[in-house]
């Protein structure tokens, strides 16, 4: 029966590096939801392209986000491929079904001067007492982001062998679990580095094997809490636009490209499997040009 197929692909994506938990918990929702909309428990091999295209046809007309409903395509698709190799279809039907093409929309990005403040006000990242370690962690994530372009995921996964302050590196594992090596600007191993002195102080462990960002070493702390540190970060400086740690992914390539990096250097350093994904932020220098001719030019 199809309701079996489907947990055990789920059981099966647990297992599956290249699957992030946040995957896994998005193709689980979504293949339930499909199940659902079927309303009957049908034998797997009639699976077919026309019930997933009636289920997608209800999602889009329930006024669903594009990126949901690529999302959808992608876990059938994922799916469909299961089913064929467990021999259960011949066939993937979800390859005749396109994926809905995403609105191009522009990126949040702070300019060279608005990137300038974080850095700048050192009471920003001062207590009373001193340094603290929410401080010190909010000031280190912060060079990590803008510094080398990592994710807030990649950032909070890091472990102290990951970082080369020799060859001033980072080895990541991104998105699929692809590595990428990335690297670090003297700021970011300045600050890294009075992390790990601010945590070594205070009898957490910095081996090799201990999370940077740790209460004790053995447990990361989660995205959740990395990104209440930009999130007020960013509030205090008084960015108004969207405050997450994505804005300062987002500010990394658009200021590499702004100053002369070209698109494959900074696909390679976001670590995109495509160049497509990357030139979103052509898009980005491209308005700025614009604006700045309307500003500049006599008859702009």
């Amino acid at each position: 029966m199809l309701s079996q197929e489907i947990d055990r692909y789920l059981e099966s994506l647990e297992s599956q590096k290249k699957f992030s938990p946040h995957t896994v918990r998005a193709y689980t929702r979504i293949l339930r939801d499909f199940k659902d909309f079927l309303q009957t428990d049908i034998l797997a091999e009639e699976l077919n392209a026309d019930l997933m295209r009636d289920w997608l046809f209800s999602i889009r007309e329930s006024k669903k986000a594009v990126a949901t409903q690529s999302q959808a395509v992608a876990c059938l698709k994922s799916f469909g491929k299961y089913m064929v190799r467990s021999t259960v279809l011949k066939h993937n039907p979800a390859l005749a079904i396109k994926t809905p093409k995403k609105p191009q929309r522009l990126v949040s990005f702070l300019s060279q001067k608005e990137i300038s403040e974080p850095f700048n006000a050192e009471d920003l990242f001062k207590t009373e007492f001193g340094e603290s370690e929410n401080t010190l962690r909010a000031r280190t994530v912060l060079e990590l982001l803008y510094g080398a372009g990592l994710r807030i995921s990649e950032c909070a996964n890091l472990t102290w062998e990951h970082l080369n302050f020799t060859e001033e590196l980072v080895r990541v594992w991104g998105k699929g679990s692809k590595e990428r090596i990335v690297p670090l600007t003297k700021d970011s191993i300045k600050w890294l580095n009075k992390y790990k002195d601010f945590q070594s102080r205070n009898a957490i462990p910095c081996f090799p094997k201990n999370f940077v960002f740790s209460k004790d070493g053995t447990k990361p702390y989660n995205t959740k809490k990395l990104y209440s540190d930009i999130h007020n970060l960013l509030r205090s400086i008084g960015w108004e636009g969207k405050a997450s740690p994505h804005v300062l992914r987002h500010t990394f390539a658009t200021h590499l490209l702004e100053n002369g990096a070209n698109i494959v250097t900074v696909q390679k350093l976001l670590g995109h499997s495509s160049p497509n994904t990357t030139q979103i932020y052509t898009h980005v220098s491209a308005e700025k040009l614009k604006e700045s001719l309307k500003q500049a030019h006599p008859r702009g």
